[in-house]
Protein backbone atom coordinates (compact mmCIF):
# COMPACT_ATOMS: atom_id res chain seq x y z
CA UNK A 1 0.00 0.00 0.00
CA UNK A 2 1.29 3.16 -0.76
CA UNK A 3 1.97 5.84 2.02
CA UNK A 4 -0.61 8.52 0.17
CA UNK A 5 -3.38 5.32 0.27
CA UNK A 6 -2.60 5.22 3.77
CA UNK A 7 -2.64 8.88 4.99
CA UNK A 8 -6.01 8.67 2.85
CA UNK A 9 -7.62 5.84 4.72
CA UNK A 10 -6.45 6.89 8.40
CA UNK A 11 -7.94 10.09 7.00
CA UNK A 12 -11.38 8.51 6.42
CA UNK A 13 -11.18 6.13 9.60
CA UNK A 14 -10.50 9.46 11.86
CA UNK A 15 -13.26 11.71 10.05
CA UNK A 16 -16.07 9.52 9.21
CA UNK A 17 -16.43 7.41 12.01
CA UNK A 18 -19.46 7.33 14.27
CA UNK A 19 -20.41 10.45 16.29
CA UNK A 20 -19.07 9.91 20.29
CA UNK A 21 -20.87 11.70 22.95
CA UNK A 22 -18.60 15.16 24.12
CA UNK A 23 -16.47 14.24 27.26
CA UNK A 24 -17.71 16.66 30.30
CA UNK A 25 -15.66 19.96 29.96
CA UNK A 26 -17.31 21.53 33.08
CA UNK A 27 -19.00 20.45 36.29
CA UNK A 28 -23.16 20.68 36.01
CA UNK A 29 -23.98 23.37 37.87
CA UNK A 30 -26.35 20.81 39.95
CA UNK A 31 -23.21 18.89 41.57
CA UNK A 32 -21.94 22.34 42.33
CA UNK A 33 -25.12 23.14 43.95
CA UNK A 34 -25.06 19.90 45.85
CA UNK A 35 -21.46 20.90 46.93
CA UNK A 36 -22.33 24.46 48.66
CA UNK A 37 -22.53 23.64 51.92
CA UNK A 38 -19.09 22.47 51.59
CA UNK A 39 -17.94 25.69 49.58
CA UNK A 40 -19.32 27.62 52.60
CA UNK A 41 -16.97 25.49 55.21
CA UNK A 42 -14.35 26.11 52.94
CA UNK A 43 -14.92 29.93 52.11
CA UNK A 44 -15.19 30.51 55.71
CA UNK A 45 -12.50 28.56 57.45
CA UNK A 46 -9.93 30.05 54.82
CA UNK A 47 -11.04 34.18 54.93
CA UNK A 48 -13.94 34.08 58.45
CA UNK A 49 -16.10 36.91 58.77
CA UNK A 50 -13.95 38.43 55.78
CA UNK A 51 -15.89 36.22 53.01
CA UNK A 52 -13.89 36.91 50.02
CA UNK A 53 -15.47 37.73 47.03
CA UNK A 54 -14.75 35.28 44.05
CA UNK A 55 -14.11 32.42 47.05
CA UNK A 56 -16.74 29.89 44.71
CA UNK A 57 -14.72 30.41 41.67
CA UNK A 58 -11.44 29.85 44.04
CA UNK A 59 -13.22 26.35 45.59
CA UNK A 60 -14.41 25.30 42.20
CA UNK A 61 -11.14 25.45 40.62
CA UNK A 62 -9.62 22.97 43.20
CA UNK A 63 -12.06 20.44 42.26
CA UNK A 64 -10.56 17.70 40.23
CA UNK A 65 -13.53 15.11 38.24
CA UNK A 66 -14.22 12.55 35.86
CA UNK A 67 -17.32 11.30 34.76
CA UNK A 68 -17.21 6.85 34.57
CA UNK A 69 -20.10 4.37 33.58
CA UNK A 70 -21.31 3.26 36.90
CA UNK A 71 -24.34 0.71 35.38
CA UNK A 72 -24.07 -2.13 32.72
CA UNK A 73 -26.52 0.28 30.68
CA UNK A 74 -24.10 3.14 30.41
CA UNK A 75 -25.19 5.47 32.87
CA UNK A 76 -22.86 7.79 34.10
CA UNK A 77 -21.91 9.16 37.11
CA UNK A 78 -19.09 12.39 38.40
CA UNK A 79 -16.43 11.39 40.61
CA UNK A 80 -14.83 14.78 42.27
CA UNK A 81 -11.58 15.09 44.39
CA UNK A 82 -11.64 18.37 46.52
CA UNK A 83 -8.14 19.48 46.15
CA UNK A 84 -9.32 22.35 48.59
CA UNK A 85 -6.80 23.24 51.68
CA UNK A 86 -8.80 21.16 54.39
CA UNK A 87 -10.28 18.92 52.47
CA UNK A 88 -7.16 16.80 51.81
CA UNK A 89 -4.74 14.22 54.01
CA UNK A 90 -2.53 11.70 54.45
CA UNK A 91 -5.59 9.39 52.90
CA UNK A 92 -6.16 11.77 50.36
CA UNK A 93 -8.78 14.31 49.26
CA UNK A 94 -12.47 14.30 50.20
CA UNK A 95 -14.04 12.43 47.25
CA UNK A 96 -17.80 12.38 46.00
CA UNK A 97 -19.84 10.31 43.63
CA UNK A 98 -22.79 12.11 42.09
CA UNK A 99 -25.75 10.66 39.91
CA UNK A 100 -28.07 12.41 38.53
CA UNK A 101 -31.72 11.83 39.47
CA UNK A 102 -34.78 11.28 37.30
CA UNK A 103 -35.59 14.99 37.81
CA UNK A 104 -32.77 16.76 36.74
CA UNK A 105 -31.06 17.17 40.11
CA UNK A 106 -27.97 15.47 41.06
CA UNK A 107 -27.38 12.79 44.64
CA UNK A 108 -23.89 12.00 45.89
CA UNK A 109 -24.24 8.15 46.68
CA UNK A 110 -20.66 7.42 47.98
CA UNK A 111 -21.32 6.35 51.39
CA UNK A 112 -23.29 8.76 53.50
CA UNK A 113 -20.84 12.06 52.87
CA UNK A 114 -18.00 10.52 50.55
CA UNK A 115 -14.77 9.07 51.53
CA UNK A 116 -11.12 10.05 51.00
CA UNK A 117 -8.80 8.81 48.43
CA UNK A 118 -8.32 9.96 45.32
CA UNK A 119 -9.06 10.00 41.45
CA UNK A 120 -6.27 6.96 40.85
CA UNK A 121 -7.06 4.99 43.12
CA UNK A 122 -11.11 4.92 42.01
CA UNK A 123 -12.03 2.08 40.56
CA UNK A 124 -15.05 0.87 38.70
CA UNK A 125 -15.53 -2.79 39.29
CA UNK A 126 -17.09 -5.64 36.44
CA UNK A 127 -19.10 -7.16 39.54
CA UNK A 128 -22.94 -5.78 39.67
CA UNK A 129 -24.69 -5.11 42.93
CA UNK A 130 -28.52 -4.36 42.27
CA UNK A 131 -27.81 -3.03 38.62
CA UNK A 132 -24.82 -0.78 39.09
CA UNK A 133 -21.09 -1.79 39.33
CA UNK A 134 -19.27 -2.55 42.31
CA UNK A 135 -16.83 0.76 42.93
CA UNK A 136 -13.54 0.55 45.04
CA UNK A 137 -10.94 3.19 46.87
CA UNK A 138 -7.06 1.58 47.37
CA UNK A 139 -5.82 3.09 50.50
CA UNK A 140 -2.05 4.92 50.34
CA UNK A 141 -0.31 1.63 51.28
CA UNK A 142 -1.48 0.46 48.35
CA UNK A 143 -2.74 -3.04 49.80
CA UNK A 144 -5.46 -1.79 51.83
CA UNK A 145 -9.18 -1.60 49.94
CA UNK A 146 -12.18 -0.45 50.93
CA UNK A 147 -15.22 -1.72 48.30
CA UNK A 148 -18.79 0.00 47.74
CA UNK A 149 -21.85 -2.00 46.44
CA UNK A 150 -25.19 -0.27 45.41
CA UNK A 151 -27.86 -0.81 48.04
CA UNK A 152 -30.36 0.57 45.73
CA UNK A 153 -30.11 4.61 46.43
CA UNK A 154 -26.33 4.69 47.21
CA UNK A 155 -22.87 3.12 47.81
CA UNK A 156 -22.35 1.35 50.90
CA UNK A 157 -18.76 -0.01 52.26
CA UNK A 158 -18.96 -3.73 52.60
CA UNK A 159 -15.47 -3.59 54.80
Amino acid sequence: MSLARGALIAFALLNFSAPQEAPLTALPAGVLKKLDTVQKLYCEDQFGDRYKKGCDKKFAGNLKWIELPITPMGQNAILIENDNLGFCGSGGCALYLFVQQPDASFAQVLGTNGDMGTLKRFAVLKTVSKGYYDVQITWTDRKTKTTYRWSGSRYVSTD
